[in-house]
């Protein structure tokens, strides 16, 4: 037995090691071709390399503060793969129809004719938690997957809705700003080649064949503080006085900047069966009208252009009415003699035309002009209007006093705002902006800047104790006018406006020293006794510029009546009845 030990030789060892080596790879594949044939053979079937598309993320919209308006959430959606196969076990499909809160019949009517398709869409199936994913793969059905989609959420919902807009399921921009800017914010999704089991899992991932671009961030100049106290505040005027619909914008000044943009009614883009292409409307930018009384500043800045009119001069109003042309024109009473301010501060319609028959009408056509009016502003938001400003030489008397009086031309409440910034700033143009990143666009021309100074100073006395007395702000400067405007109706009739809707109008600004906002309200179809501006829109101003002003941390500038307000408050703490004498200073 030693000698034959001895006589095995290291190479001996090595043959003998390839001889079993050689035995079980026979044996393993005896195994395999007849033993686990079946096992083998179901999992490769299972196995599939396929293109993997790599979903990215749509750029966020935030406001000037880097609040977020809208962002991109990635969720679980599940699809078939292989409709076949996942239509064997019904036991588990009534199961996921009860997780997905979904008929059983409906699902199959809605697989019927997708036999071939290797992917489909669920209803119900898009945008799952992960406590509704859970649950569906603890079933392990065959032939679904999961995909990572991403779901638009909007945080401020309605509030900013008509501005936003929202995406469609593909996550394309639909509407608003979602839509204007669409490229810039949707990105690129990228691509890998993946090798996917049974269950549409992947496995392996062998190679990537393009990389994701995620959307790129886009920053606005609204403020969502102010965006909400312009929401509010116009959403409880609109329901008070029974109106049809209404708008706020709220403009920097400054800078242009569009800080609020407002619009009711509204719809909530996180729930879209609160939609309808009216609640769609951003009517700060797309609905025009005749801004009616709120005109009269412009004018009178035209009418003291042409050095053919001075503030002391007089006109006589009486009676309150004037016949040209076989037409009537009214005040709202007979406001007697009225100096040019005057005119301007009552609001007088016959006083308007009286002024405007003084002077050239090129030269109103030519202020007008130049503060933007039938100019589209170009925001880029979609179905932006320029509203409507004919050539002067298409100008008749009677179109001359239809605009002296707001009609005859046609702004966007933005327009208006725009035009009364051109009041804050003394004659500087500044073009209003949507996006923060934008230039600011300045027609420095001072063409008319002793004019506007004046107008600035007549506007306050609007205010102070004119039609628009609702809008005062305590312990702040402020300007502007009212207007009402009878909607046009057009038809055959005689009358072409209606006598029972109007739209009721303020233009603001605050404060007046050293001007910042400039806002305007519009109230469309009022339902209440009294809809003059002064009385619908007036307080809407007041209420919003109060709050705006707080927000914005702007010191008071009307010390006066600061002051005169905390002597008034302190006075009614020294009548204070449960006063103790022997501690009088705690009062």
């Amino acid at each position: 037995m030693n000698n034959f030990l001895k006589k095995i030789t290291r190479v001996d060892i090595i043959k003998f090691l390839i001889m079993i080596s050689i035995f079980v790879i026979l044996f393993r594949c005896f195994n395999l071709q007849y033993t686990d044939t079946k096992k083998y053979s179901n999992l490769i079937k299972g196995i599939e390399v396929k293109n993997y598309i790599i979903r990215t993320s749509r750029g966020s919209i935030v406001d000037r503060n880097n609040i977020v308006l809208a962002e991109s959430i990635p969720m679980n959606t599940l699809i078939v793969n292989n409709t076949k196969k996942f239509l064997k076990d019904e036991k588990s499909l009534k199961k996921l129809c009860a997780i997905l809160n979904k008929d059983y019949r409906d699902l199959l009517r809605e697989l019927k004719n997708r036999e071939n398709k290797n992917f489909s869409y669920i209803k119900n199936g898009r945008y799952l938690s992960s406590e509704i994913t859970n649950k569906i793969i603890d079933l392990n059905l065959s032939g679904v997957e999961f995909i990572t989609e991403f779901q638009r959420y909007y945080p401020e919902g309605e509030i900013l809705a008509p501005l936003i807009g929202m995406t469609d399921f593909h996550h394309n921009g639909q509407m608003g700003i979602e839509k204007s800017f669409n490229s810039l914010l949707m990105g690129n999704n990228g691509e890998k080649i993946v090798m996917t089991d049974l269950h549409g899992k992947v496995v392996k991932e062998i190679r990537q064949v393009s990389a994701p671009k995620e959307g790129k961030k886009l920053t606005l100049t609204i403020d969502s503080r102010l965006q909400y106290v312009a929401y509010r505040e116009l959403k409880n005027q609109v329901r008070k006085v029974n109106a049809e619909s209404g708008s706020v914008v709220i403009l920097d000044s400054t800078n242009g900047d569009i800080l609020a943009t407002a619009s009711y009614p509204s719809y909530n883009p996180n729930d879209r069966k609160t939609y309808s292409p009216e609640k769609e409307r951003n009517r700060v930018i797309i609905d025009s009208l005749e801004p009616a009384s709120t005109i009269k500043p412009f004018l009178l800045a035209a009418a003291l252009h042409s050095e053919k009119v001075n503030l002391s001069d007089n006109f006589d109003t009486s009676p309150g009415y004037r016949r040209l042309d076989n037409k009537t024109y009214k005040d709202i009473k007979n406001f007697g003699e009225l100096t040019t301010e005057g005119v301007i501060i009552k609001s007088s319609n016959i006083g308007s035309i009286m002024i405007s028959e003084k002077f050239n009408k090129k030269i109103f056509y030519d202020l007008l002009e130049h503060i933007g009016i039938g100019e589209k502003i170009n925001t880029n938001f979609p179905s932006e209007v320029e509203g409507v400003l004919t050539h002067y030489s298409e100008w008749g008397n009677s179109d001359v006093r239809s605009l002296a009086m707001g009609y005859h031309c046609k702004v966007t409440p933005l327009q208006l705002a725009k035009a009364y910034s051109v009041i804050a700033n003394n004659g500087l143009v500044i073009n209003p902006k949507i996006l923060k990143s934008d230039k600011i666009q300045i027609n420095e021309s001072k063409k008319y800047e002793k004019e506007f100074k004046k107008v600035k100073n007549v506007i306050k006395k609007v205010i102070e104790s004119g039609s628009a007395k609702r809008a005062a702000i305590e312990g702040y400067t402020a300007g502007g006018k009212t207007g009402t405007a009878k909607l046009y109706i057009g038809g055959n009739k005689k009358n072409k406006y209606s006598d029972d809707d109007h739209i009721s109008l303020f233009a603001g600004i605050t404060p007046l020293i050293k001007s910042k906002l400039v806002i305007v309200v519009v109230i469309n179809k009022p339902k209440t006794k009294i809809h003059f501006g002064g009385y619908v829109a007036a307080p809407v101003f007041k209420k919003i510029a109060t709050d705006s002003l707080r927000i914005l941390n702007i010191n008071p500038d009307n010390i006066l009546d600061y002051q005169k307000k905390v002597s008034n408050e302190v006075e009614k703490l020294d009548r204070y009845p449960y006063k103790n004498p022997e501690v009088s200073n705690v009062f």
